[in-house]
């Protein structure tokens, strides 16, 4: 394909330069009032507070962020179905990705800046009943679907957000965005076991009974090796994972892939349907964190859910 803001991203990351990518968007969202939903989070800010995710976007564009992700990580027909919402799922999509390329015209960087389209396993956990329920070829359908969208609105690139999912999400979500001539981006998260000392494949995330509930699927280092082997997509990321765990991922990530691998831990923690902001770590000190993932072999660098606009402009 010829596309020239993709092939200048994946020739500036050929170069090793460092690409920032932006921080969270929901947790931005809430920060600024858009209500939360229990089911579809910060995808119904798309119709009832549009000038806010618009902002949202700016904030990170004007924050020095090379790379700012579509809302479109709880449009998914898993979560919207499960909200009752389902008939929103082509509207929302495209409407997502029309927010942020005119918030990005309304900014004028006078630089290159990419539009990512998010298409996540939000929802589609085993741990989940429609997983079962619905099986990984209906999965594979709907992560199809959400990616021709978000292509046909014009995103630069997919980012494939695995957060907590096992491999086999992982992989039927590969599978699904295969056809797409655009760059590919996939982004796992993880945990480190406290007992057995390792990161696993997963997420430490709260419910509603207690602060913290621990998703640990199988080690990273054999999910890795199954995600080098099956391919199928140009950078290899560490997303939503606490900040203590990101130096030991990313080295991990760099002893399996040898293409570009990047970073985008959080901050705080989920209390469904909202974000508890504890634990924040300062701007410079994330900033300060991040030279150690770079230090690694990390070359894309952002936050996920409780970063914010502060914390990508003390990349810069």
């Amino acid at each position: 394909f010829v596309l020239t803001a993709n092939g200048d991203l994946i020739a500036r990351l050929g170069k090793g330069e460092i690409i920032l990518l932006d921080g969270g968007i929901g947790t931005e969202l809430e920060r600024l009032g858009a209500p939360m939903d229990h089911d579809a989070w910060c995808a119904v800010a798309l119709q009832t507070h549009p000038h806010l995710v618009k902002e949202v976007h700016r904030s990170y564009v004007n924050a020095g962020a090379d790379v700012i992700t579509v809302n479109t990580y709880a449009t998914t027909k898993i979560a919207l179905k499960r909200a009752k919402m389902e008939e929103k799922f082509e509207e929302w999509n495209r409407l997502a990705v029309r927010l942020a390329k005119e918030a990005l015209a309304e900014c004028n960087p006078g630089r290159s800046v990419y539009v990512a389209g998010s298409v996540s396993t939000f929802g589609s956990s085993s741990r989940f009943s429609d997983f079962s329920k619905d099986g990984t070829s209906q999965l594979k359908l709907w992560f199809r679907e959400q990616a021709q969208l978000l292509v046909e609105s014009g995103v630069d690139l997919l980012l494939i957000e695995t957060l907590a999912s096992e491999s086999s999400v992982i992989s039927a979500a590969l599978e699904a965005v295969s056809e797409f001539d655009v760059p590919i981006w996939v982004a796992v998260s993880c945990a480190r076991d406290q007992k057995a000392g390792e990161l696993f494949l997963g997420a430490k995330e709260s419910n509603s009974l207690s602060k913290k509930f621990h998703s640990y699927h199988e080690p990273l280092d054999f999910a890795l090796n199954q995600l080098v082997a099956q391919g199928g997509y140009s950078a290899l990321l560490v997303m939503h994972s606490e900040v203590d765990v990101i130096q030991s991922a990313v080295r991990s990530l760099c002893e399996k892939y040898k293409g570009p691998v990047g970073a985008y831990p959080n901050a705080g923690y989920w209390q469904r349907p909202e974000w508890i902001f504890v634990d924040q770590i300062s701007p410079d000190d994330y900033a300060a964190t991040a030279r150690t993932w770079v230090d690694e072999g990390a070359q894309i660098i952002g936050g996920c859910c409780g970063i914010g606009p502060e914390h990508i402009r003390a990349l810069t």
